[in-house]
């Protein structure tokens, strides 16, 4: 059988200069005694690699910096090695930083690194891009469209595909609303990013509310997700209490999945439902 471990050799003597540093040093101090250790230990080994802040690097999309990125090592020009101190364990958010980190340079192997418990905890993480074909489902919001309202459905729909076309899968949800935002913003649409919201419980104001999604033109509400591969029932009940505080008449939830890019209209929630 073939040999399916990415960089073998090479994340093999990685994760030993680790285990050296962590076994030295112990758990405890600050994240930057062990990146210099590690340093230290890399060199000692000849193993060649790029320290942050040289690690930068800006994603750019249509002029504008949507994001910038900077890893704690690039080992080898092969492997990005992302250090953590966390006594709780690693959070989805850990691996989604690597994740992007990966996409950004378009490397195979992140190595994600805590060093906060009693042992040094290493987390492979492969990554190959994904070209994923758009799934998009319209039904729940196809008999509110006034033909007024298509054109601007429309332009959203492009800036979304377009992104998916020159971008792909594999960043944070933050990436994508920076990029969907530049891009609403490339075609002329007054895009509300963030907007502040008044709820009310029982006809009583409560305090202002900041929300997630945009609000294009005041007439349509657009959720940006990433990483998760579906629309989850979450995210539909939220846009639907989103179009009640933003006033829009119909929302659109997007998600650039870790395998899928989906997009499905949401409608305001009816009172008997």
């Amino acid at each position: 059988m073939p040999d399916k471990i990415i960089h073998k050799e090479l994340s093999y003597r990685i994760v030993g200069c680790l285990f050296d540093v962590h076994n030295e040093v112990g758990p405890g101090v600050r994240e930057e005694c062990y990146q210099k250790a590690i340093e230290l230990r890399l060199m000692h080994d000849g193993i060649p690699f790029v320290a942050t802040p040289a690690t930068r690097r800006e994603l750019i999309y249509r002029g504008e910096v949507a994001d910038v990125f900077e890893p704690d090592l690039l080992v080898a020009e092969h492997i990005v090695l992302e250090l953590k101190h966390l006594p709780e364990g690693f959070a989805q958010a850990n691996f989604t930083q690597l994740l992007s980190y990966l996409k950004c340079w378009n490397w195979q192997l992140g190595l994600l690194v805590n060093m906060a418990m009693d042992r040094c905890i290493v987390e492979r993480l492969p990554f190959a891009p994904i070209e994923a074909i758009p799934e998009e489902d319209y039904s729940f919001i196809q008999e509110l469209l006034r033909l007024e309202d298509r054109p601007l459905l429309r332009e959203i729909r492009e800036a979304l595909l377009e992104i998916h076309r020159s971008i792909g899968l594999g960043y944070a949800d933050t990436t994508y609303r920076n990029l969907v935002s530049i891009e609403l913003r490339h075609r002329g649409c007054l895009c509300i990013g963030q907007p502040d919201v008044l709820p009310t419980f029982r006809e009583r104001q409560l305090p202002s509310s900041r929300i997630t999604p945009f609000v294009v033109d005041d007439r349509v509400c657009v959720q940006v997700e990433a990483i998760y591969d579906e629309v989850s029932a979450r995210a539909v009940r939220t846009m639907q209490t989103h179009l009640k505080l933003t006033g829009c008449r119909i929302g659109l939830i997007v998600v650039f999945g870790k395998n899928r890019f989906l997009i499905r209209g949401v409608r305001m929630k009816e009172p008997d439902e």
